[in-house]
């Protein structure tokens, strides 16, 4: 059964013959369910009262290998987002009451950032709730199937850096 994209790179085939489509169709394919993805998970997350960045952050927090908290850098390579964003966003989320920031007893220099008691639940009902939801979208493929692409794309995203 043909979908749009396999009409979109059919017309560009006739139109341009040159061009091999299929990582094109690949592509097209992923971004459009990563928009998709995303779309569900920021209606999930708004039943939650979260933005996408506060969970990303208290996501990273929430699956720190140290109970202890994590710094600003480690937030940072969790998150993949620059210096001053981060600082914005933890200031935000102490704002609300999910995080704190406290003396790194190691690096009298450093701060730790640690979910409070507030923001553990909240990150544990919207991870929850995410979940279910994306285990809803994904039933639609196999379990062998996914685990399949999850490798897949395990291994290009590892490629990838």
């Amino acid at each position: 059964m043909d979908d749009e994209i396999d009409r979109i790179t059919a017309r560009l085939q006739t139109l341009r013959p040159s061009l091999d489509t299929t990582t094109f169709a690949l592509s097209e394919r992923m971004i459009r369910l990563a928009r998709r993805l995303e779309l569900e998970r920021r209606t999930v997350l708004a039943d939650h009262a979260l933005e996408v960045w506060e969970y990303d952050v208290l996501l990273a927090l929430r699956c720190a290998e140290s109970s202890a908290g994590s710094s600003p850098s480690e937030l940072m390579a969790a998150t993949q987002v620059a210096s001053g964003t981060m600082t914005n966003r933890v200031d935000r989320l102490v704002r609300r009451g999910f995080v704190t920031r406290e003396p790194d007893p190691v690096d009298l220099r450093g701060v730790l950032v640690r979910l409070t008691t507030s923001g553990r639940k909240r990150i544990d009902q919207a991870t929850a709730g995410i979940t279910r939801n994306e285990g809803d979208t994904w039933a639609n493929l196999a379990e062998r199937r996914q685990s399949q692409l999850n490798a897949a794309l395990h291994e290009m995203l590892s490629a990838l850096g």
